[in-house]
């Protein structure tokens, strides 16, 4: 992006001249429909145009060959505005990824609008629990997984269901569970959903990739990104959270596998007072393996963690391992993320006074170089619970996230059963979770409520209400007072309806 460009028009206008361009109703009813399912040129129209338009494709019907000229207007005016080479855009383009993703991009302009913060025309993600079959029996799983008895989908449904999510335009397909690695057609599922288009990933205890050889096995089907669990720099802390003895070793060994293998490899940690002090440690040892990314998950009371949910991180420990997350971004070239919304706070309240800003989500950190495209966080920023990604459960429930309970009035839809753009048009659920501007206490006054908006799934697991406020952050003090009450005492907070569970073993 060129700094003259950000200096003469400020970044407000370039967003305010790209509304103008594509958020209005004869561009979004042009895209709208460019965003269906092409038989012919087998592809989503506006995907194929995208190609025809860059030069990788040769020739499509004729609706798809009037697509591209569309896009390639809104392309290039776009571009423009923003300061972008049409060659430097071509060139990021090259990866189908990118290309899948800018057409999420452009489908949710033609669908929603440009709006804060923005939501895709498909979900970015889908984290598919593909299985509760597990070799561990972690005390924090949100699955609560190992549980015997439930449907799970055939591999015949799930090959169905990848088709569906690929036709709807999803940019990737995260394989969890369970333990999906156990999964007996696990490779399987993983070769379609590369062959459909989408960029595939596993979140693993990484105990059978310990195996060099079967680690290739997953990088030739197709498989990009595989994230492994590591619950402490002491191997004692880790196998008392798998209940696996030798589950740090073998977790290890599965990270150094990964790295060899050429696959991006995120290793992810649940942060609670159990392992938080050997953090800092473990992100050293981390960068050490070689892995692309570390990830600090947010504790959140579901499954079996509502049994330990006297070890959530108070607001002002998470607020400070949010901090030293930010800054250990600056050691190397390992990203270091978290899936609590408000890392997106902290990192503008310490970049506040630097030249670069770093605008965090839940997949990668994007740095600019000038602090006044920090307003693109209202965009791209907070929760995404139901605006970026959903979740799956094995027998095809739809939940807006992976840490919302298995409960009627969460659960969005089925997979086979249900339309499933559909759902993600129109879901009422969903659409609450999209509006920052309907938020309660706080987190609905707060100045960084698009760029965090705090974590619904913890709202609605403490109080019963999604629209509450996240009791984990260091504005909301009250409500987390009412929760360490309730915890202690095993109190009904009577406000909200929320009995916490305190059923332990």
């Amino acid at each position: 992006m060129s700094k003259t460009h950000v200096e003469k028009a400020g970044i407000g206008e370039m967003v305010g001249t790209f509304k103008k361009i594509v958020d209005n109703p004869i561009s979004r009813f042009i895209l709208r429909e460019t965003t269906g399912y092409c038989e012919k040129d087998k592809g989503i129209r506006a995907e194929v145009g995208l190609e025809l338009f860059l030069g990788l494709r040769k020739e499509a019907c004729f609706l798809c060959t009037l697509t591209s000229k569309l896009i390639g207007y809104i392309i290039k005016k776009g571009a423009s505005s923003f300061g972008v080479s049409e060659e430097t855009f071509k060139e990021k383009m090259k990866d189908a990824y990118w290309r899948r993703g800018l057409v999420s991009v452009l489908k949710g302009i033609a669908l929603f609008g440009v709006r804060r913060p923005f939501v895709p025309g498909a979900p970015f993600q889908i984290v598919w629990n593909i299985t509760r079959a597990c070799n561990m029996n972690c005390i924090h799983c949100y699955e609560n997984a190992g549980r015997k008895n439930e449907r799970e989908l055939t591999p015949d449904e799930v090959i169905r269901g990848l088709n569906i999510l690929a036709e709807a335009g999803v940019t990737s397909v995260a394989f969890s569970g369970g333990e999906p690695t156990i999964h007996p057609h696990i490779l399987e599922f993983i070769s379609h959903a590369h062959k459909r288009g989408m960029f595939v990933a596993i979140a693993t205890n990484g105990y059978l990739l310990a195996d060099r050889k079967l680690c290739r096995k997953y990088a030739e089907a197709g498989l990009g990104f595989v994230q492994i669990s590591l619950d402490g720099m002491d191997p004692q802390t880790h196998d008392s959270f798998r209940r696996v003895k030798g589950a740090w070793r073998r977790a290890v060994e599965a990270i150094r596998n990964c790295v060899e293998e050429g696959l991006s490899v995120d290793v992810a940690t649940t942060a609670t007072k159990y392992n938080l002090h050997e953090i800092p440690k473990m992100i050293e040892f981390v960068r050490s393996l070689g892995a692309h990314w570390f990830t600090i998950f947010n504790f959140i009371p579901t499954g079996r963690g509502r049994e330990i949910v006297e070890s959530d991180l108070s607001p002002q420990e998470r607020f400070e391992l949010l901090k030293l997350a930010f800054l250990e971004n600056e050691k190397g070239r390992m990203q270091v993320l978290s899936t609590a919304p408000q890392y997106g706070m902290v990192a503008q309240v310490l970049s506040a006074n630097k030249n670069e800003v770093i605008v965090p989500t839940h997949f990668y950190n994007p740095k600019y170089s000038d602090p006044k495209v920090r307003q693109l966080a209202d965009f791209i920023g907070g929760c995404g619970a139901g605006r970026f990604y959903v979740s799956i459960e094995p027998n095809g429930d739809i939940y807006p996230c992976v840490f919302f309970p298995h409960e009627e009035e969460v659960k969005v839809g089925n997979l086979l059963r249900d339309d499933f753009e559909k759902i993600w048009r129109e879901n009422e659920l969903l659409e609450k979770l999209r509006n920052k501007d309907i938020l309660e206490g706080y987190c609905g006054e707060c100045p960084f409520k698009y760029t965090c908006g705090g974590c619904r799934a913890r709202a609605y697991n403490y109080f019963k209400d999604v629209l509450a406020p996240d009791p984990g952050c260091i504005y909301n003090v009250k409500e987390w007072e009412e929760v360490k009450k309730a915890i202690k005492e095993g109190i009904e907070l009577p406000h909200r309806g929320l009995l916490i569970p305190l059923n332990r073993r």
